[in-house]
């Protein structure tokens, strides 16, 4: 099946189009933003990281001193193991396997509540990071702005210390307002 020719107006209509002196068209303003680096460093984020350092304090040293338990039940079967009678290395054998079993669980535990904490938190955090950048963005006229995946920017379009001191500032702000 042969084609149908274009015709003479669609080469003249092309023609034109590209050869036509087009509109000047406004350079793009395109940003990027190093979204770990605020987060490690916003106040927000800062604030978080100490509530669940205190919050979970408590817990952590309780796990530290069944540690240091367990540690000392070990080296007392090691040290004087040969010398107890067969019942009391058993009983021994036997606290150190449940101190260990107890002591996994509520490492496990732990760990999942800390996580889970930390998700919450830093959901929170994220978002601001996200707002700030939107705000910034309208004030300052980007038409773009990129984060993650990006294997090269120069630092004519890296804003991430812009965004940190835009939060560091309401960050203030917020708290001289209470």
């Amino acid at each position: 099946m042969a084609r149908n020719p274009p015709s003479f107006a669609a080469i003249a209509l092309l023609a034109l189009t590209l050869w036509a002196d087009p509109v000047p068209a406004q350079e793009p303003k395109i940003g990027f933003v190093d979204i770990p680096f605020i987060i490690d460093r916003a106040p927000l984020a800062k604030a978080a990281s100490a509530r669940l350092e205190k919050e979970f304090a408590p817990k952590q040293k309780a796990i530290r001193e069944k540690r240091a338990l367990l540690k000392s039940k070990r080296e007392q079967l090691e040290k004087d193991g040969l010398i107890m009678t067969a019942e009391q290395r058993i009983e021994l054998e036997r606290d150190i396997r449940t101190l260990e079993r107890k002591l996994r669980g509520e490492e496990q535990d732990f760990r999942e509540e800390l996580n889970i904490q930390k998700n919450n938190e830093f959901k929170k955090v994220r978002l601001s990071v996200m707002e700030a950048i939107n705000k910034l963005a309208k004030e300052e006229g980007f038409d773009l702005i990129l984060s993650d995946g990006v294997l090269f920017s120069s630092k004519r379009f890296d804003l991430t210390e812009n965004i940190l001191e835009h939060m560091q500032r309401n960050s203030k702000q917020q708290a001289a307002d209470n």
